[in-house]
C-alpha cells in the first residue's frame, strides 16, 4: 500500500517536471533565446514557448532601455582647459541572438566607446565652443555609438552630455570675464544713450532754427506785402489827385478861353490897352496851366492870378 501510494506520487512529480520542462513563459518586455544542447535554435517572442525538456534551454533578455551613467572624468580642450565631463547613454536590446553571442560585457564596451569619443570631440574644440555646441557633442556620441553597435543587437536610444564642471579657476575667471563684459555693454548702452540724446538735442535745435526762419521769412513777406499795399494805396491817391487837378484845369482852360472869346466878341469896343492886357493876363494863365498838367511840373501863379476868384474878378473889371 505505501509503495503504490510513492509511486503515485513520483509519477506525479515526474509529470509536474516534464510539463514544466515542456512549457516556458516568455514575460513582456523580454526577448527569450532558445538553445538546444548549447546551440542556438530559435529567437521567442513574449508568451508561452513550447520546448524539449531536458534538451532546450531558453534564457531570457530585456528589451527595455537601460540608462547607464558614465564615471565623471576630466578631458583637456584644444585650449588647454581640463573640465570634467558628466555623461549618461540609453540603450536597447533589439537583437537577442546578437547580444548574448556577439559581444561579452556589451555595456562595458559602449562605455569604453563614449569615453573615447568624448575626449576625440572634446579636444578638437575650445571650451567656449564645447560649452556652446553641446548638441553636435552628443550628435557625433550617437553616430559613433550606433556604428559600433549595430552588430551587437544594441541600438542607442540617447547619448548626452549631462553636464560640464570647469575648474575653480576657470570658474573664476569666467565670472571675471562675464562682468567686464556686462560692464562692457552697460558702457555701450550708456554711450549709445548720449549718442540719441545729442541726436535729438541737434534736431530740436535744428526745427527751432528753421522754424524761427520761417517766421522771419513770414513776417519779411507780410511786411513787403503791407509796403506793397500803402505803395499802391499811395499811387491811388496820387491818381485821384491828378485826375481832380487835371479835371480843374480843363476847367480853368475852359473859363479863360470863354472869357477870351467874349472879350474878342464885345461890340463897340475896339482893343484897348487894358482889354489887350487882360487877353495875355489869361493866355499867360493857360500856358501855365498847360505847363502844369505834367507831374514833376510845380507852378508859381502871379498873385492876382492864383485862383479863379482872382480871374473872375480881373474879368469883371474889363467890362466895366
Amino acid at each position: 500500500m505505501i509503495i503504490g501510494i510513492v509511486e503515485v506520487v513520483v509519477v506525479i512529480v515526474v509529470a509536474v517536471a516534464v510539463v514544466r520542462g515542456l512549457f516556458r513563459v516568455v514575460p513582456q518586455g523580454s526577448l527569450g533565446v532558445v538553445q538546444r544542447l548549447g546551440k542556438f535554435q530559435r529567437e521567442a517572442q513574449p508568451g508561452l514557448i513550447v520546448k524539449v525538456p531536458l534538451v532546450d534551454s531558453v534564457q531570457l533578455v530585456s528589451t527595455k532601455s537601460v540608462t547607464v551613467n558614465l564615471t565623471p572624468e576630466p578631458v583637456i580642450t584644444a585650449d588647454n582647459v581640463s573640465p570634467v565631463i558628466d555623461a549618461y547613454f540609453i540603450y536597447q536590446v533589439v537583437d537577442a541572438k546578437s547580444f548574448l553571442y556577439e559581444m561579452s560585457n556589451p555595456e562595458l564596451a559602449i562605455k569604453n566607446i563614449v569615453s573615447a569619443t568624448l575626449r576625440s570631440e572634446v579636444g578638437q574644440r575650445k571650451l567656449a565652443d564645447v560649452m556652446v555646441h553641446r548638441e553636435q557633442i552628443n550628435a557625433k556620441l550617437r553616430v559613433d555609438m550606433d556604428d559600433a553597435t549595430g552588430g551587437w543587437g544594441i541600438r542607442i536610444v540617447q547619448a548626452s552630455i549631462r553636464q560640464v564642471d570647469l575648474p575653480k579657476e576657470m570658474q573664476q575667471a569666467m565670472e571675471a570675464q562675464k562682468k567686464a563684459d556686462a560692464n562692457k555693454l552697460a558702457s555701450i548702452e550708456q554711450a549709445q544713450g548720449a549718442k540719441e540724446s545729442a541726436i535729438l538735442e541737434a534736431e530740436g535745435s535744428k526745427q527751432a532754427a528753421i522754424a524761427k526762419a520761417q517766421g522771419e521769412q513770414q513776417s519779411i513777406v507780410l511786411r513787403a506785402e503791407a509796403a506793397k499795399q500803402a505803395r499802391v494805396m499811395e499811387a491811388e491817391g496820387e491818381a485821384q489827385a491828378m485826375q481832380t487837378l487835371a479835371e480843374a484845369q480843363a476847367i480853368a482852360v475852359r473859363m479863360v478861353n470863354q472869357a477870351v472869346l467874349n472879350l474878342a466878341d464885345e461890340p463897340g469896343k475896339g482893343w484897348s490897352e487894358e482889354k489887350i492886357r487882360a487877353v495875355m493876363q489869361l493866355k499867360s494863365l493857360e500856358a501855365l496851366i498847360a505847363v502844369g498838367q505834367s507831374p514833376a511840373t510845380k507852378i508859381v501863379l502871379p498873385a492876382e492870378l492864383q485862383s479863379i476868384g482872382g480871374i473872375l474878378t480881373a474879368l469883371q473889371g474889363l467890362k466895366d
